[in-house]
């Protein structure tokens, strides 16, 4: 019987030990409401569940938290895919590695009552730092009005900053996200001239990794988080959606930093996000899926405003196996 137990208590610390080894997959996440179900999977222990370890890293904004991700602090960060096409144009170690939703009216373009876009030319338009999200909803925009990029002082900050300018007269547009947006809106007589819901699929969002880091945590981790991110999905579009639960969780998590927010203010926020059904999101990913089709148009786009010189194949910039895979478990 010696050997057996000998054996047993060999077994007993190598799993010990597997357990203290393993590092938890660290996940950013912005004051966003479209990432919210972040913040329901680790309330409810769906990645328990799961059996993976998730570490949810908070950041105010866009820059630093796709700064992070670039440097390795951070394995995975939920943003505009956008943002992370052009973080990676720019040299950082990162693939996108699902879309998950797009905004529905959650990213603004804020002018003055009464102020005409065509009328501005010349003007300054504000947006957060590194934000080529916000800059292709802008160039859209001013293309629809025979205007276009080159015709504005474009100056990139942090969005308090940018709110604070516009307010202050400083800065004549502003293109800002929820929460600053609705903020900006309410202090600062902000009108939306056009926002994301205008042109749908123009700003999908989601997940974006670290490729250094990616294989150490291998394929089956990866697939687990994103099968606990689904199920979090899932209950926020299903029928045992609680919306007092959620509301508080958004108070206590998502929107930590900001002053709690009104029902009213809270479901305006949540109007402008569109998540993914599975059957969508399964024709969104893959070879020639719409995500492909949609690092296409943002390449395209950097390249006709000379902000990129480089040309990649878009499948290059895509790792979505894992995410595709976890899709499987819910068809």
């Amino acid at each position: 019987m010696e050997p057996i137990f000998a054996c047993l208590r060999v077994l007993l610390v190598l799993i010990c030990a597997a357990g203290v080894l393993a590092k938890p997959i660290r996940v950013g996440y912005l004051p966003d409401i479209g990432f919210a179900p972040l913040n329901v999977a680790d309330v409810k222990g769906y990645w328990r569940e799961q059996g993976v370890q998730v570490q949810l890293v908070p950041f105010d904004d866009s820059q630093s938290q796709m700064k992070a991700l670039a440097n390795g602090e951070i394995d995975v960060a939920g943003d505009l895919l956008a943002n992370a096409i052009g973080w990676q144009i720019a040299g950082a170690p990162i693939r996108l590695a699902a879309e998950t939703h797009w905004s529905n009216g959650s990213v603004k373009l804020l002018l003055k009552s009464g102020q005409d876009i065509r009328q501005l030319k010349g003007q300054v338009a504000g947006l957060a730092d590194k934000q080529m999200g916000q800059m292709f909803l802008l160039s859209r925009y001013l293309n629809a009005n025979g205007l276009r990029l080159a015709d504005f002082k474009l100056q990139e900050a942090n969005a308090e900053r940018v709110a604070a300018g516009f307010t202050r007269g400083q800065i004549q547009v502003a293109l800002l996200a929820d929460p600053y947006a609705a903020e900006t809106q309410r202090v600062g007589s902000g009108v939306v001239a056009v926002d994301s819901a205008t042109y749908q699929g123009l700003l999908p969002a989601g997940f974006a990794i670290n490729s250094h880091n990616e294989a150490g945590i291998g394929a089956e981790q990866w697939t687990r988080f994103y099968k606990g991110w689904l199920k979090a999905v899932l209950w926020v579009r299903g029928p045992d959606f609680k919306w007092g639960e959620f509301r508080d969780l958004l108070n206590a998590r998502t929107f930590r930093n900001f002053s709690a927010q009104s029902d009213a203010g809270m479901m305006d926020m949540y109007s402008g996000i569109k998540f993914h059904g599975i059957y969508d999101a399964i024709k969104r990913h893959g070879e020639l899926g719409g995500m492909e089709y949609y690092v296409r148009d943002v390449l395209r786009f950097m390249k006709e405003n000379g902000i990129s010189r480089t040309d990649p194949q878009p499948r290059t910039l895509i790792a979505s196996a894992p995410f595709e895979e976890a899709l499987k478990a819910f068809k």
